[in-house]
């Protein structure tokens, strides 16, 4: 019985609240013309493509600072966007374990995005050969 209680203190110790409470990825759903595709600015890594219902859900790893993000379609003018990151309220609950806080910020759990429901609104490329 003492191991097993051992075990849970231990256990409890090297966690936080962020940690127990919520994920490491947050459900971002982007809102769009069918077709288009978001990338990730810095790398240029595609992270998502609406499809027919003109939404799309992905679960984006949460951030301590803001990510950019590129929205493209082919006929359109490229869009960038930001989702914004803020201050995750379940990371209140390590006042009373205070080390849960430095845990809670190496993992980027501390924070959450702040817009999980982003419009995408895109704008027709102007031809400038056709006269």
């Amino acid at each position: 019985m003492k191991k097993v209680i051992l075990t849970v203190l231990i256990g409890m110790s090297l966690s936080s609240c962020c940690t127990l409470f919520t994920s490491s990825r947050q459900d971002v759903t982007f809102m769009g013309p069918n077709g288009t595709k978001i990338y990730e600015a810095a790398t240029n890594l595609r992270i998502a493509e609406i499809k027919s219902d003109n939404t799309v859900t992905v679960k984006v790893k949460k951030r301590l600072e803001d990510k950019q993000l590129i929205a493209k379609k082919e006929g359109y003018e490229n869009s960038p966007f930001i989702l914004e990151s803020s201050f995750n309220s379940a990371a209140l609950w390590n006042l009373l374990f205070w080390p849960g806080f430095l845990i809670d910020l190496g993992t980027q759990k501390i924070n959450k995005w702040d817009n999980p429901i982003v419009n995408i609104e895109l704008d027709k490329t102007s031809e400038s050969g056709n006269k």
